[in-house]
């Protein structure tokens, strides 16, 4: 009697072991499969680019626009997500030639069209999420430094249990890497000038920025070579080398008009100030691209006239970036 009962304790031994270890190797880090090289044109060759978001057309890209900023998505949900062949269509002039493709992504902000925003239920609002943006209704800031919002971004570290959730719930997967899978060249971070905004709250909120798009810098690049990352405003960010060194380049929106009022000139002092980070990249032979939101043609002239002593690249659009980009 005493032996069956040894025999049956070493049995449920052997299968308590036998369930920690796969535990344990479920919680193993696993790396994702890396990608070829990123292909097609240096972003330094760039002369002319287009910013759309909305009203995406595959074949009305004029040819000479030679960087283009489309939304991973046409508007914005799962069911419109391009698909790897339109973004290669996007890709390629008449002529065969390629341009380059970035895919626009905030991480500043969360918006409440997007897979991932979070549903109502038993956990509440998430710690990560702060208040809607009273400009851009259906934006929401985040607490971008937290976990919960830098793992819908980017995880480069995921173990095997990771990889089976996010078969079973495709949410799980981090934004980065449905982008970089599908075939874009690059990705522009848009409101990296958030940390502004939580200084308050985390006085190291500057630096916790600059962390972020490290991270996102070197797992992208990692996992697709060449891979190209741009951010957008926030360039007293580019006083730090290290945010510098993650970056291809860097944009500006309203540096000469609008930022405080639609159309109306900027301070000076605020240009200038401007002007003297944005030639940081400049001088590091990284390009600057600088969209304005001006229909006036004397302003867009005087703009022109002003940027011609920089080799800054323009862009002038629309504001809510729905207009087929010229070049």
């Amino acid at each position: 009697m005493k032996y069956k009962r040894t025999r049956v304790l070493t049995l449920w031994l052997v299968v308590a072991l036998t369930a920690l270890s796969l535990i344990a190797a479920g919680q193993l880090p696993v790396e994702r499969a890396t990608m070829e090289p990123r292909e097609g044109p240096a972003i330094n060759t760039v002369r002319s680019w287009g910013y759309q978001l909305q009203n995406l057309g595959l074949l009305s890209i004029a040819d000479g626009t030679d960087l283009l900023v489309v939304d991973y998505s046409r508007d914005g949900s799962e069911a419109r997500v391009l698909k790897t062949e339109e973004i290669e269509r996007l890709r390629t002039r008449a002529d065969g030639s390629k341009r380059i493709v970035l895919a626009y992504l905030s991480i500043g902000e969360a918006e409440s069209y997007r897979y991932y925003w979070p549903e109502r239920g038993l956990m509440g609002r998430p710690a990560w999420l702060g208040h809607e943006n009273p400009e851009w209704k259906g934006n929401y800031n985040v607490r971008f430094w937290q976990s919960g919002w830098q793992k819908i971004i980017v995880r480069p570290s995921v173990s095997l249990l990771d990889r089976l959730l996010e078969l079973a719930q495709p949410s799980r997967r981090p934004y980065l890497d449905r982008i970089v899978e599908a075939g874009f060249d690059g990705v522009y971070l848009d409101r990296v000038d958030a940390f502004d905004e939580w200084k308050t709250e985390n006085p190291g909120s500057q630096a916790e920025m600059i962390a972020f798009v490290g991270k996102i810098s070197s797992y992208a690049k990692r996992r697709r070579p060449n891979f190209l990352v741009v951010a957008q405003n926030g360039e007293e960010l580019l006083q730090s080398a290290d945010y510098r060194r993650s970056l291809d380049a860097v944009a500006k929106e309203d540096l000469f008009y609008g930022a405080v009022g639609s159309g109306d000139a900027n301070d000076p002092a605020s240009v200038k100030g401007s002007l003297v980070e944005l030639n940081r990249m400049k001088a590091e032979g990284r390009p600057v691209f600088v969209v304005e939101y001006l229909s006036d043609a004397a302003k867009r002239a005087d703009v022109l006239r002003q940027l011609g002593r920089t080799g800054f690249i323009i862009h002038f659009a629309e504001r809510d970036l729905r207009q087929t980009p010229e070049p």
